[in-house]
């Protein structure tokens, strides 16, 4: 059976915070969050809840109440009601909070602002209270590692803590676990949404956090599996049966109560102290391929300028040999009409009348022929000009605009699913995957999306783009549509063993990708910033040529894909 925790008979207590480590360099979205340093960051908004029950006259009774709290706005704390109710045989109390250490807060009285008894939920007010809010992760998943913090009072028994010393600022009690189970009543049977998990808790943690591992609260601690005596005299002890009340039904009893919690929908991607330093390594191995890839790129890049101006250095040359070549024709004809000029008989000359008649004929005979005009050379010196500037008109904007190919149609009806069939192109292939065959998919153009589910992200160019990690082997893949749905192209990637386990961890923190359905612009949205986090994520991993690419060519058919 599952009862509430108890508030145990003890003596008498506050401070918060949250710290991310940021990796530079890497999109705020992607980057991960240094647990240890966030958790306890998160610990000093975990405070000690004390009370002390007065009966008839104001006599203070000899039992009380202990539990834990933390603070989710400025001077406001969240408890258990259990922890806080007054029993029957008092008549009164008076609630303290004690901050943690590092909140360097003393101990102070708070008052009782709102109760929810059904959700088992109390919100304090501590006036001057200077601790920083936890954050409320409104999207928890199952399976996802949690972190308990509170004041179990079996810790305090076991350090021989009790009386005045309870209102010393201690250090939380934390203990580690997972998301089991999510419902939708508690173990009372009111309907409250709720989260079994497996980070155990005690007597006295009832009140505190239970927060993920970038130290956000995705639940409040409050129930626990009683031990019970079996028919045959045993006891039965459960285990890893632990009851929060769920972050949304948190949520909901702040707004309530008028208050705006900071609250946050990313998912949270973490790591431990150590685990970020055992990664110096691989980051500076990637920044070392990095920038050895900028250096190639730079290379590539002098290269292209170095062709371009020798480009540039032929077609000068060759513009200087045609305007050498037309030079010399223009010469050879001058000379030639001044030879004939010199040639020719001049009428009324003294030696030309006196000269004997069969030189007359010659003469008038070589005056009356014309050599023929210089064709050749014309047309020669034509050819050279018009490849001159062919080559200058190629090399020209014009001619680059003019040239530019029509963008073809797409293939896809804005409004209708189009199925297409492809064939490998081995010769259009590097490597190819070796199982690579015949494949037939289902194509939405109009929300570039696959097979009803599977969502590209659509480029400038109106090509379709999307990335892929396998879950068995250290393979990343880029899979590539063109704007016309002819052609598919998978490019394959083999990782590193540890760039492998950062980039799956990095990928799950994304969450799932399906097609958005409908017209919901919102959910439409926030898969395009997903998928561009997710191309964003891929391309520091996926650098260089790829191990293997394989070319599909795809065209379309209207007949139902066989069963």
């Amino acid at each position: 059976m599952l009862v509430a925790l108890p508030v145990s008979a003890q003596f008498l207590p506050d401070e918060p915070a949250s710290g991310n480590m940021v990796i530079e360099g890497l999109d705020p979205a992607l980057q991960p969050v240094n647990s240890t340093e966030a958790l306890k960051h998160s610990e000093q908004a975990v405070v000690r809840v004390l009370v002390v029950y007065r009966g008839y006259g104001g006599v203070p009774l000899e039992a009380v109440g202990m539990g834990s709290g933390f603070v989710v706005a400025p001077g406001y704390i969240v408890t258990n009601y259990h922890v806080i109710e007054t029993p029957p045989e008092a008549t009164s109390s008076e609630i303290y909070i004690v901050p943690h250490k590092d909140a360097r807060s003393p101990y102070r009285q708070v008052k009782l602002v709102r109760q929810w008894v059904e959700g088992d939920l109390a919100l304090l007010r501590a006036d001057g209270l200077e601790i920083d809010p936890l954050t409320l992760s409104l999207t928890p998943q199952k399976n996802q590692r949690i972190v308990a913090m509170g004041y179990p009072g079996v810790t305090d028994r076991l350090l021989k803590r009790g009386g005045l010393e309870l209102l010393e600022p201690a250090d939380a009690y934390v203990t580690q676990g997972s998301i089991a189970l999510f419902a939708s009543t508690n173990p009372d049977g009111s309907r409250v949404d709720t989260l079994f998990h497996t980070a155990p808790i005690n007597p006295g943690n009832s009140g505190g956090p239970l927060l993920d591992e970038c130290g956000q609260v995705v639940g409040v601690n409050t129930w626990s599996a009683a031990s019970t005596l079996s028919e045959t005299g045993d006891m039965d002890v459960p285990a890893g049966q632990y009851v929060a009340t769920h972050v949304a039904a948190l949520n909901t009893f702040l707004s309530s109560a008028g208050l705006k919690p900071l609250t946050t929908t990313d998912p949270c991607y973490a790591r431990t102290a150590d685990e970020i330093v055992k990664d110096d390594d691989l980051s500076r191995a990637l920044a070392i391929v990095q920038e050895a890839q900028l250096k190639r790129l730079e290379e590539q890049r002098k290269a292209e300028q170095m062709n371009a101006l020798m480009d540039q250095l032929q077609l000068a040359a060759l513009v200087l040999l045609s305007v050498l070549v037309l030079i010399l024709i223009w010469l050879i004809i001058q000379r030639r009409h001044h030879r004939e000029r010199g040639d020719m008989p001049v009428p009324g000359h003294p030696h030309t009348e006196d000269a004997p008649l069969t030189l007359r004929k010659a003469l008038h005979e070589r005056h009356r022929f014309k050599p023929p005009f210089p064709w050749g050379w014309l047309v020669l010196a034509a050819a050279v000009v018009l490849l001159a500037l062919g080559f200058l008109f190629r090399e020209s904007p014009i001619y680059k605009r003019l040239t530019v190919p029509k963008p073809e149609a797409i293939v896809t009806h804005p409004a209708t699913a189009l199925r297409l069939s492809c064939e490998v192109d081995v010769a259009a292939s590097y490597r190819p995957l070796s199982d690579a065959g015949p494949i037939e998919f289902e194509f939405d153009g109009s929300r570039a999306c696959v097979n009803g589910r599977t969502p590209y992200e659509r480029q400038g160019d109106g090509s379709l783009l999307r990335y892929t990690v396998s879950d068995s082997e250290p393979v990343a893949a880029k899979l590539e549509l063109s704007k016309d749905g002819q052609t598919f192209k998978r490019s394959d990637y083999r990782l590193e063993a540890t760039a492998y386990r950062t980039y799956v961890a990095q990928r799950t923190a994304l969450g799932a990708l399906r097609c958005a359905s409908g017209n919901d612009a919102a959910q439409a949205q926030a898969l395009e910033d997903n998928l561009k986090k997710v191309r964003a994520l891929a391309r520091g991993y996926l650098t260089g040529n790829p191990d293997s690419q394989t070319v599909w060519r795809c065209k379309r058919i209207d007949e139902k894909p066989r069963v």
